[in-house]
């Protein structure tokens, strides 16, 4: 009783499954890793997305703008500066009354000074506590000058060459999302090929059971045999779970990668276009070494040595220039009077001296900052050499993985429906079946992670040697050979 009990729990349970709808379901070849979406996104779609809307992106797009900004800034250096002036001011002041030069106070008798014995009995000055306030408007044009070409040269160079920098990283950004978008995509279509598979193997054991029940109603088959039919049925139930779980979050992950919230509608279709082309490795290396991290590199040793011309300038002569022009009047009104206006120009050669050490000390800090950079650089390339090569070598192996998995899987499906035909007959028990079906799965899913593997590793690989990954290989000069594999 307990036992036939448990059938029909298991056959409960196999029609409740196959009752829910999976999101791997194909309609027109449309993967649902997120329902609600209105269409589905192919490839290049995703990546267009990610570009207009990846967080990382967009941060280094307005890195970009920041450098606008220090442009202009570099500029300012050999550009004048000029202001407009407006003032009121009152006053009073009378320190020249209090000079006995002009007759004011002394603390001497008076005929002290050869001023005060000629002008002795007359008192044309006031006393200083006669002196009233007195008011005062100016209106004038200032301007300011330094002329200094070699810092001048030096600060624009640094900020170009940051600039170009900057350029290099925001391409650099760009391969590294076009690598996420890529592997998440197909993260999707492999978690949906899981779950497929996952629904396949449930199918054959479902149907194993089916043959069991059968033989055990013809008394071919004990009721042991049919009870291990029937718990590997529900064995099944939580790898079922866990596919389309994977499934979801693979869904999010992409979401996340095109900049849209993780739990986004969404569905793909079931694009993989494996390329089978043989890569030359030397011109795979020779490609690497111009990647945008390394021409960064090269950039910022080029951007130090402008700055250090810029900061041995500070010690070097220049030029400054000052000069201002206005009015000035009791009045407002009488700014515009004829003779109300004055001007001052100057010119001034500066020679530095001395700086207490400041100028020594910064060009010495960047000397260091220029050879610390030039041994990062060497660095780099020789762990890029080492990327590049663990890479080509890691496609060659998914690739031979790919072929061996594509044969492996047809003979398995072969063995399987013989197995299966046999058991229906009565030629062969029930263990021999579920050895075969365990094969069939093993060679399924190593076909689905080495096609994975192939997509992802090729697309790692031209991030690698610093083009697109949407770029296909053939386009990319010199590095495809003759043949494919």
């Amino acid at each position: 009783m307990m036992f036939r009990r448990y059938l029909s729990a298991a056959a409960f349970l196999v029609l409740t499954l196959t009752a829910m709808s999976s999101f791997a379901d194909d309609v027109g070849g449309v993967i649902v890793a997120r329902p609600g979406a209105v269409e589905a996104r192919d490839l290049a779609g995703c990546i267009d997305e990610a570009l207009a809307k990846n967080d990382i992106v967009q941060a280094e797009r307005l890195r970009r703008k920041e450098l606008d900004g220090k442009m202009y800034q570099a500029l300012a250096t050999g550009l004048p500066y000029v202001d407009a002036t407006g003032e009121w001011a009152r006053s009073r002041d009378p320190s020249f009354a209090l000079d006995e030069t002009f007759g004011g106070g002394s603390d001497g008798p008076i005929g002290t000074s050869p001023l005060d014995t000629l002008l002795a009995g007359f008192d044309f000055l006031p006393s200083p506590e006669d002196i009233p306030a007195q008011t005062y408007w100016r209106a004038q044009l200032n301007l300011r000058w330094t002329l200094n070409p070699t810092k001048v040269l030096g600060a624009v160079g640094a900020a170009g060459q940051s600039i170009k920098r900057q350029d290099l990283a925001i391409v650099g950004v760009i391969h590294q999302v076009e690598e996420q978008v890529v592997s998440g995509y197909h993260g999707i279509v492999l978690a949906a090929e899981q779950l497929a598979a996952t629904e396949a193997e449930l199918a054959n054991q479902t149907e194993f059971l089916d043959i069991m029940r059968l033989r055990f109603e013809l008394g071919m088959a004990t009721e042991l045999d049919t009870l291990q039919a029937a718990v590997a049925v529900a064995n099944l139930v939580p790898s079922l779970h866990m596919s389309r779980k994977e499934l979801r979050n693979a869904g999010a992950r992409l979401n996340a990668a095109m900049g849209l919230p993780p739990e986004s509608p969404l569905s793909i279709r079931r694009e993989q276009d494996l390329e089978r082309d043989l890569v030359d490795h030397d011109t795979a290396i020779t490609l690497a070494m111009k990647r945008p991290d390394v021409g960064m590199s090269q950039l910022l040793t080029d951007m130090l040595k402008q700055s250090r011309k810029a900061q041995k300038a500070d010690m070097r002569p220049y030029l400054s220039v000052d000069g201002s022009y206005g009015f000035v009047g009791k009045k407002l009104k009488d700014l515009d009077d004829t003779g109300h206006d004055f001007w001052r120009a100057t010119v001034a050669l500066n020679v530095p001296l001395f700086d207490g050490l400041l100028t020594k000390g910064l060009v010495n800090e960047t000397d260091a900052s220029i050879r610390r950079n030039e041994v990062e650089l060497s660095g780099l390339k020789r762990g890029i050499r080492a990327d590049v090569l663990e890479l080509l070598d890691a496609l060659d192996v998914s690739r031979a993985n790919l072929r061996a998995a594509e044969l492996n899987l047809t003979r398995s499906e072969d063995l399987l429906e013989t197995s299966k035909l046999e058991l229906r007959l009565g030629r062969t028990d029930y263990l021999t079946v579920l050895q075969s079906e365990a094969s069939r799965s093993l060679a399924r899913s190593n076909l689905i992670q080495a096609r994975y593997d192939v997509l992802t590793t090729t697309a790692s690989l031209k991030r690698a040697i610093g083009v697109s990954p949407m770029l296909p290989l053939a386009a990319v000069a010199g590095l495809v050979e003759g043949e494919t594999e």
